[in-house]
């Protein structure tokens, strides 16, 4: 197959955006606990980042929130539950809807991951000092992007 310029182009933007998630992954591997002692992978972290973010949250809406099913948050929630991270409470006067909330351990995981967050901001101001808002809303863009053509995909791929 011969390739375009744009064809070149755009495998380049996908070994650079691959090389960029291996990255991501590699920070957020279970070695990494963020202070609590107990392995943490990427999608727990994140739920616990989502918990800390929307106090009181219940399942329907933190899977809503992070765009996965109530099935794949109940299992994560378990997971966090079992590592004493999150409990479940009912909401104040029903006794059907449940929410969910940090334990201390918890805290402690989303308080050293906002941290972690941070450090990379304070990396990214030194980098693009003035520009940095305007990068942030073209990466944002991009992303989004990327995102909408990966579900056209993904919906390409239910009908062949």
């Amino acid at each position: 197959m011969l390739m375009n310029e744009e064809t070149l182009e755009y495998e380049k933007l996908m070994q650079i955006l691959d090389e960029v998630l291996t990255k991501v992954e590699l920070l957020h591997t279970p070695s990494h606990d963020f202070g609590t002692g107990i392995p943490i992978y990427r999608k727990e972290i994140h739920t616990l980042q989502a918990i800390g973010r929307h106090p009181k949250i219940n399942i329907t809406a933190l899977a809503e929130y992070m765009g996965v099913t109530k099935g794949a948050v109940s299992q994560t929630i378990a997971k966090l539950i079992k590592k004493g991270m999150v409990q479940k409470q009912y909401a104040k006067g029903s006794k059907k809807e449940v929410i969910l909330e940090l334990t201390d351990l918890g805290w402690v995981g989303f308080h050293n991951h906002e941290k972690f967050h941070m450090e990379m901001l304070d990396i990214a101001r030194e980098c693009y000092g003035e520009q940095l808002n305007t990068k942030i809303e073209m990466f944002t863009n991009v992303m989004i992007d990327l995102n909408a053509i990966l579900d056209e995909y993904e919906t390409r791929k239910k009908t062949m």
